[in-house]
């Protein structure tokens, strides 16, 4: 078993902290009376995301929420759903 050396593990803990920095600021932008929803391009804009790192999410559990009408490709995201896969809360 490999054993990651303190130097990376400080890299890797200010990276994950980054991130749920940005999830956060970004969930407290959200006016309260809205429906709680994000599209995919807010979602990658308010944590520095690519498009592939949200597919992975979804693949990993993340839901994706589109209108019921076709021909429509816009996707969104509840704000709870991904503070909830990032383990912000449950």
């Amino acid at each position: 078993m490999q054993v990651l050396s303190e130097e990376y593990q400080k890299e890797l803990a200010q990276g994950v902290i980054s991130v749920l920095d940005k999830a956060l600021e970004g969930y407290s932008k959200f006016d309260k009376h809205q429906l709680g929803l994000i599209t995919a391009q807010q979602a990658m804009d308010e944590l520095g995301l690519k498009y592939n790192t949200l597919r992975r999410w979804e693949e990993a559990g993340l839901k994706r929420y589109q209108p019921p009408v076709e021909d429509t490709r816009k996707v969104y995201y509840r704000v709870s759903d991904i503070l909830a896969f990032l383990g912000v809360y449950n």
